[in-house]
């Protein structure tokens, strides 16, 4: 280890203290909003037909430095099927928060990760993975970055591990049909 890693190192932990979390939290709030609305528009042909019904519950939520707090959990509606898209929570280790999709027949689960960065998943373990010359690195060997990381809702993968999939149309009725054994 070097001088310079470790000013980094105490730089990084002078800036942990400084954190809004009440802004974190507005933060989170607004992607959980912007999920919500991405799903009402790629189920909009089921919605405006009648076919899907979407409803919204106030959820209690309570975090480490965020307190307690008000979100909603999606309910939706396809047939005699339910499913509950339920927050929970944010700042996990290589995500900005999770969400799981809890149908009668299981559970899928959203991540809120770096548009810019690949994952794997493996054993419930999610792993970054960097391109640095000829090799990938794991998150756990990066270094602190000044960029501004770009969020973005992506599925994480079921056992056996595999890369996190892009929230497409196509993969959100995928995970539907998953969790309500459609």
């Amino acid at each position: 280890m070097t001088v310079k890693e470790f000013d980094e190192f105490v730089e990084r932990q002078h800036g942990a203290a400084a954190v809004d979390w009440d802004r974190e939290r507005d933060e989170w709030l607004a992607y959980l909003d912007e999920l919500y609305g991405k799903i009402e528009t790629m189920l909009g042909k089921y919605v405006s037909s009648g076919q899907i019904s979407i409803r919204f519950k106030p959820i209690e939520m309570n975090e480490e430095n965020l307190g307690s707090y008000q979100a909603r959990q999606m309910i939706l509606r396809i047939g005699r099927q339910e499913v509950d898209i339920t927050p929970r929570g944010t700042r996990f280790i290589g995500f900005k928060g999770y969400v799981e999709v809890i149908g009668s027949a299981g559970k899928a689960s959203l991540a809120l990760a770096s548009r810019d960065r690949r994952f794997t998943v493996q054993g419930g373990k999610a792993t970054e993975l960097i391109k640095t010359s000829n090799r990938f690195r794991s998150g756990s060997e990066l270094r602190s970055s000044s960029a501004k990381i770009e969020w973005e809702w992506k599925i994480l993968p079921r056992p056996p591990g595999r890369s996190l999939d892009e929230l497409t149309r196509e993969n959100l009725f995928q995970m539907l049909m998953e969790v309500t054994n459609g």
